[in-house]
This record gives C-alpha cells, sequence and structure tokens, in this order.
C-alpha cells in the first residue's frame, strides 16, 4: 500500500519517533573466508565505549519509541556469544520495564549455533534468524568454508535440523546467494534439503540473492532468480524477497512475504537502508546506513559517541533516505567501488591459521 505521493508508507513512517532499528557489528572477524565477501577483518569485537553508546542511546530513545529492533550483525556475531547474550538480555528487559516491543535478529553462518546458543540467544529476545546455504554440499562448501578452507556444510545443516525439532515460534530465512557456477546445485538444495526442513514449517523462508563484486560469480540470465522463486512455490515451500536484516515494523511484510504475489522487490519494499530511522554501528563505533558498502566514504556518516549522541553528516545521510531506488540505495546511488575483498578469501590451497 502505498500514500498519495507514490511513496511507500512503510518508508514514511520511519520518519516517527516511535521505533529504532539498529544493526551492530558485534565483531569483524568471521570464522569462515567465503569466496564473495566483502569484508576486510580488520576490526574486532565491538568496543566497550560502542556498547556504552549502543545503550544509552536507547536509553535517551525508550521514552519515546514504541519498537526496537537490534540487528546482531557482522563478521560472525556468535564469535562474541557473550557481547551478543548481554546486550540482548538488558535490552529485553528494558523494553519490558517500559512497556516497548523488542525485536532481536541475527544474521550468523549458522556454524556455531548449536543448541545450546540457540536456546540461550531466542529466550533473551532474537526471535529471528538469517543464515546462508549457499546450494548443496559440493556447490556451498566451494563458497563458504572456514577460515582454513574445510567444509561447512554438514554442521549448518545439523544445526537448522536442530532448530526445526525445536517448539520455538521463531523465523528463519534461509539465504542462497545464486550464480550461475552454484545455480545447479541450489536447485538441488530445494529439491532435497530444503523441501525436508521447510515443508509444512512457516518458521522457515527461502530468500534468493545474486552475488555481488566477483565477475566470475555472476547471474548472466535475469529471469533464473525467478526460476527459482517459482521452483519453491511448486514444491510448496515459501520465499521472501525480505532479508534478514528487518525491523519486522513493516506494514508491507505480509504482502512481501507472499510467495503468490511473485512481485518482487516491486512489492513495496523498503530497505533498511532507506529508512530514517535505521543506523549500522560498526565495532568501532563508525555510523553507516548500509552493510555492503562499507569501505565506500558515501556509507559513513557519523559516529556514535559513548554519551548515546550521534554526531551526523545529514547531506550524506539524505542521500539514503531520499535515495530513488528504496529498495536498494545502494544501486541507485551508483557505488563503483564497494568494498576491498578479503585477499587470501578461496584460496583454499593456502589454508590460514587462526
Amino acid at each position: 500500500m502505498e500514500s498519495s505521493n507514490d511513496q511507500p508508507l512503510d518508508w514514511l513512517h520511519a520518519f516517527t519517533n516511535s521505533s529504532l532499528h539498529l544493526i551492530l557489528f558485534m565483531t569483524e572477524q568471521c570464522n569462515f573466508r567465503c569466496v564473495y565477501c566483502y569484508e576486510d577483518f580488520k576490526l574486532n569485537n565491538i568496543q566497550d565505549e560502542v556498547v556504552v553508546g549502543v545503550k544509552n542511546l536507547i536509553l535517551k530513545r525508550i521514552p519515546e519509541i514504541k519498537h526496537l529492533a537490534i540487528s546482531y550483525f557482522g563478521g560472525e556475531p556468535l564469535l562474541n556469544k557473550k557481547g551478543v547474550l548481554d546486550l540482548t538480555t538488558w535490552a529485553k528487559e528494558l523494553c519490558e520495564e517500559h512497556g516497548v516491543k523488542y525485536h532481536g535478529n541475527i544474521t550468523t553462518n549458522g556454524y556455531t549455533l548449536d543448541k545450546k546458543t540457540f536456546d540461550s540467544i531466542f529466550q533473551k529476545g532474537i526471535t529471528n534468524y538469517q543464515i546462508t546455504i549457499d546450494g548443496n554440499k559440493d556447490s556451498h562448501d566451494k563458497l563458504r568454508p572456514t577460515i582454513n578452507g574445510k567444509s561447512t556444510f554438514d554442521k549448518i545443516i545439523g544445526n537448522i535440523k536442530m532448530m526445526k525439532k525445536s517448539p520455538y515460534n521463531f523465523e528463519c530465512i534461509i539465504r542462497l546467494n545464486v550464480s550461475d557456477s552454484n545455480f545447479e546445485g541450489v536447485k538441488s538444495f530445494i529439491k532435497n534439503e530444503a523441501y525436508a526442513i521447510c515443508l509444512n514449517d512457516s518458521r522457515f523462508k527461502i530468500h534468493f540473492h545474486p552475488i555481488w563484486g566477483r565477475p566470475e560469480l555472476i547471474l548472466t540470465q535475469k529471469n533464473q532468480l525467478e526460476e527459482l522463486n517459482v521452483m519453491v512455490d511448486s514444491f510448496g515451500l515459501t520465499h521472501t524477497e525480505e532479508s534478514g536484516l528487518t525491523d519486522l515494523n513493516n506494514n508491507n511484510k505480509e504482502k512481501i512475504d507472499n510467495s503468490a504475489t511473485k512481485k518482487g522487490r516491486e512489492a513495496d519494499y523498503v530497505c533498511y537502508a532507506s529508512k530514517a530511522n535505521s543506523f549500522v554501528i560498526r565495532a568501532d563505533g563508525t555510523l553507516q546506513k548500509c552493510t555492503v558498502a562499507l569501505k565506500d566514504d558515501i556509507n559513513n556518516i557519523g559516529k556514535l559517541n559513548s554519551d548515546g549522541t550521534m554526531e551526523l553528516d545529514s547531506d550524506k545521510l539524505s542521500k539514503w533516505i531520499f535515495s530513488k531506488d528504496k529498495g536498494c540505495p545502494l544501486q541507485a546511488l551508483a557505488l563503483e567501488k564497494l568494498a576491498v575483498p578479503y585477499k587470501d578469501a578461496g584460496k583454499f590451497d593456502n589454508p590460514i591459521s587462526l
């Protein structure tokens, strides 16, 4: 549904003071070395003074907001498991005290999401998960090995199956990054593992995304993602155009998730980077809008201070919020240099030791 001036309502609602969405880089280290990764792993765990700043920012806003969403991101956020658990526990308790709805979500590779970890973070308010599986075992392991070049597929699938057995009311988006090289592997995964996990379980949804930044890992046919969506529908599964980085205060969420619409981003989807009330906070306190263009200056919109105040560059901020493409402002800004890929990503013959 759109407003009278043809702007998505979800975008307009982000200008109110009723909600706040923070995307936190809990660590910028990772136990994987995905071939297409754009991060450089120069920073470590989120700094203590940044955590203090995050808490003070929330404390300043808590009297006026009705909804707080925190997206735990990285790197691999579960490498800082204690930091994630401490912060989500604090945020959940604070929101309960003030009658504010709290929503925690996490983007994780799923490798260390064992039952103990899943139980603890779910019970402390992290109810939405995005886990990436790039096709069947052969395709996935070529694209998403550990830092030492080892297989990751079986362990992740085991953890997802553990989640499926739980009685919890969570949502898990299984993200598949797609290129020509793993297209057949993705189809195999849908027919086998995804079918077994997702059928008749509305907690699981499938999200397809083309791989960016690597010329050798592209989709050459425009209709390939649509072919995968149709395939998912034919198996009675659910695909979603929404990624895991959502504030879940989305008035169009039902429309976006409805696999029968097949409208994709045209269904009024608004990226978090286009929303005035959504901020990315790096481990060193740098404020950004996008989790992809990490190295581009236009994405550096300010700094979070330890007292919870934000120093913002209004000119840069406005370019993201008022972008013509609110489904992906990054594309509209036509950034040529997204980030510096990790120099050893994908070099299985030269493993890196921790």
